[in-house]
């Protein structure tokens, strides 16, 4: 899925954190009757005027290898050392144009380097995560960099300091200041499987780079989140996912409402290799 998985620049119709656990009990899977994992091999984002982005997805057992945007000709490589996703390069039209390289310690991912070459020259940043506890973790992500078009250069770097709370490989709160804004979100989740929760290292290394709080080993039931100091607003998102026997989403119907923007509905549909 476009959004969901791949575009980790991409904005999302909500603004939100993200976070990650490799906890035992999150990656323990309910498989097909051949206990074969689950693995998704085909997503299709329905946005509201009807147009469909898809992506498919190569493995090497349970290790993703690639996925691939059929609709923008965009490709993910990614690759492994041991269970660890460590690198992820998006190429478009066959031309590298965002490199990801993630560093784990204990089996958390501890930082993310981003090297973005679609402009001039390369904007390169870290984004580092501190694990206060095992459900308690503080980054630095990403929020702007200013350009300049005449000598192709970046500069002034910033980012936004987040605070991160949960559970299960799953996110139940976070909240961040900005430029006189706070913003704060909790999310609720269905114990169900998550399309993606059987690729080995991928929810681990991916929870931190979406915005809308919709990767995680389980399924996002809903959201909701206040703006409030020089911004004052709200937004929610509610999921209705149908399921089949061994309870991974076929189809998720997500419905987005901003008190400002207004609402939006997307439908994801997922096909699996079984």
């Amino acid at each position: 899925m476009k959004k969901l998985f791949i575009s980790s620049l991409a904005m999302a119709v909500i603004v939100s954190c993200s976070s990650s656990n490799d906890d035992t009990s999150a990656n323990s899977s309910n498989n097909n009757n051949n206990n074969t994992p689950y693995l998704l091999k085909k997503s299709t984002e329905i946005s509201p005027d009807g147009s469909s982005y898809v992506v498919e997805y190569k493995y090497n057992g349970t290790k993703i290898t690639e996925s691939y945007d059929v609709t923008d000709k965009e490709k993910t490589v990614f690759t492994y050392d041991g269970d660890n996703i460590v690198k992820a390069e998006v190429y478009r039209d066959g031309v590298l144009k965002i490199t990801r390289e993630y560093a784990y310690s204990s089996g958390k991912l501890v930082s993310e380097k981003v090297t973005n070459k679609e402009k001039g020259q390369p904007l390169i940043y870290t984004e580092n995560y501190q694990y206060l506890s095992d459900n308690h973790v503080q980054y630095n992500d990403f929020y702007t960099a200013t350009y300049n078009p005449t000598t192709g250069a970046y500069s002034d770097i910033k980012f936004i300091q987040k605070d991160v709370y949960f559970n299960n490989g799953n996110m139940i709160s976070c909240s961040s200041t900005n430029m006189g804004i706070t913003h704060s979100i909790t999310y609720i989740y269905d114990g169900n499987n998550h399309p993606m929760k059987n690729v080995t290292g991928f929810v681990k290394m991916e929870m931190f780079s979406n915005n809308d709080g919709e990767i995680g080993y389980s399924n996002l039931l809903s959201s909701n989140g206040t703006y409030t100091g020089t911004l004052n607003e709200t937004h929610k998102s509610n999921g209705v996912h149908t399921l089949n026997a061994a309870n991974y989403p076929t189809k998720s119907e997500m419905t987005y409402v901003s008190s400002s923007i207004g609402t939006n509905k997307r439908t994801y549909l997922y096909e699996y290799n079984k």
